[in-house]
């Protein structure tokens, strides 16, 4: 049988291959998960590996028998596993219940002691699907092209998960029999993947989904029962639902805005009368890819960028900067329009156009724009720049919209709440000034970290909040912006580097 020799650190092993399937293909098959922001099609450049001592992309080879293929590192890096979790309380039951933060990006897991009520375990990593393309428009459409795609994908995420839980309890010495129950959290898409329900309903519009999983779905893992949040529609999942929960916005008076942004910008606003929601495409700006030197939070990536006389950075991992995560971007996008560098249009100038401090940094593209060099290896360039500008502006429209649809301006709001690990690194100042979330003063910005997971551990901790967590959902008003001219003009809008504010 043909095969071909993968290496991969300290690991060295053979796949076999055959005349036809891309090296992508292969891999995706053996279990190795490898970076597709584009789902494989050539675009993003993300699955760039080592063929015979050449660069290639997976997704683009074909190997033949005896090929060496080196692959990179698996990803570290932090994933984001802190919560508003609740105090710990005993629950009168004996054994163990888990929690699942199940994200496009990440999937992370907390073990609880029913006896006590504390977390016992936590595990994490990267979401294995990564290799069928960065955001969830990536995933269904793997799902139509290919006869097997949906079982392949929910095979993917549901060994996965599988293999957190089964790594959690050991870490506990716990049995899988002790495992009561496991509460799981994710946007619409992602807990139709992992339940091997269809997504093809939500390829166009009206975008609904076969089930908003507020009937209970019969499923187990490691032999106990598989609760799933309440989506509040189609690209409104569970996530949100959780978050909202957990931040306590379900069962409090005001008005407040709460913000889970990635590849899909999920956002509500309201309180405990209800809330209005709606769902943005982002793309995959914010989680690196469609970037030049975008990655994911990884080990190399600049996550924050300050100037003061000159550039500093956080990396994370600490070594050498080798690329840009979402917020890393933000800030650099932020710094640049201050320094003139970035205009209001979203114009990457070059060197002859900015102050002559800046000159130093930028080199001119072949179409005349700048690229501004951070380091040796980490650069922005003018597409990069409209990549976050389109993803920005999804962003700052979805929000208007909805101050609109409840009558109210920026000012009136009673805080913002970020969640996600984008949240967490965010610099809100930053957003701020290239007009993606409002300038409000700090006291009403609040960043909450992994909501979802938070929302899933209070339900794996008391099934007697399920019910709470169906009228949350059901509270919910879903707004669907694809074809409202209010969007389109607040989209347009959006489009300047500009604080919210001026306009």
């Amino acid at each position: 049988m043909s095969s071909i020799r993968v290496i991969r650190g300290g690991d060295v092993f053979r796949i076999p291959c055959n005349e036809t399937d891309t090296l992508l293909a292969l891999l995706r098959r053996a279990g190795c998960t490898l970076p597709a922001a584009c789902g494989g099609h050539g675009r993003c450049g993300k699955c760039r590996v080592s063929v015979n001592g050449v660069p290639r992309l997976a997704c683009r080879v074909v190997p033949e028998d005896g090929d060496e293929v080196i692959l990179p590192p698996a990803a570290g890096g932090r994933i984001l596993t802190e919560t508003l979790d609740p105090p710990p309380a005993p629950t009168g039951e004996s054994g163990c219940a888990a929690a699942v933060d199940l994200g496009t990006t990440t999937v992370a897991v907390r073990l609880y002691d029913l006896t006590t009520g504390r977390v016992s375990a936590a595990c994490a990593g990267w979401n294995a699907q990564a290799a069928y393309g960065a955001d969830v428009i990536s995933r269904i459409q793997y799902t139509r092209e290919q006869s097997d795609g949906l079982s392949a994908l929910s095979g993917c995420i549901r060994a996965q998960v599988e293999s957190l839980l089964t790594q959690a309890l050991a870490q506990t010495n716990r049995e899988a029999r002790e495992l009561k129950r496991v509460v799981l959290a994710g946007n619409t898409v992602m807990q139709l993947l992992f339940a091997g329900i269809s997504v093809e309903l939500l390829a166009a519009a009206p975008f609904q989904a076969e089930t908003l999983f507020r009937q209970p779905v019969q499923d187990t893992l490691l032999g106990a029962p598989v609760h799933y949040l309440p989506c509040a529609a189609g690209y409104v999942g569970g996530d949100i639902t959780a978050g909202l929960l957990a931040s306590g916005l379900a069962d409090r008076a005001g008005r407040f805005l709460y913000l889970d942004i990635g590849t899909n910008g999920e956002m509500a606003l309201g309180s405990r009368d209800g809330f209005v929601c709606c769902a943005v495409a982002c793309g995959p700006a914010f989680e690196g890819a469609g970037v030049t030197c975008g990655m994911m939070g990884t080990d190399g990536a600049v996550s924050r960028v300050r100037y003061n006389g000159k550039f500093e950075m956080n990396v994370i991992g600490g070594g050498a900067a080798t690329g840009l995560c979402g917020s890393g971007l933000i800030d650099l996008a932020a710094i640049l329009v201050r320094q003139g560098v970035i205009d209001e249009t979203g114009r990457l100038l070059p060197p002859e156009e900015v102050p002559e401090r800046m000159r130093a940094f930028l080199t001119r593209d072949e179409n005349g724009n700048g690229v501004f060099h951070l380091t040796d290896r980490v650069y922005l360039t003018a597409g990069d720049v409209r990549s976050l500008q389109l993803a920005k502006a999804a962003v700052a429209a979805g929000v208007q919209v909805l101050l609109a649809q409840q009558g109210i301006t920026l000012a009136e709001l009673d805080g913002v709440y970020l969640a996600g690990g984008f949240g967490v690194y965010l610099d809100p100042a930053s957003a701020a000034a290239i007009g993606m979330l409002p300038q409000l003063p700090a006291g009403r910005l609040h960043s909450i970290g992994n909501a979802s997971l938070a929302g899933a551990s209070m339900l794996a901790l008391d099934g007697s909040r399920a019910a709470g967590a169906l009228q949350t959902a059901e509270r919910c008003r879903y707004i669907e912006l694809s074809g409202r001219a209010d969007f389109a003009d607040a989209f347009t809008g959006g489009m300047t580097y500009e604080p919210v504010t001026r306009r």
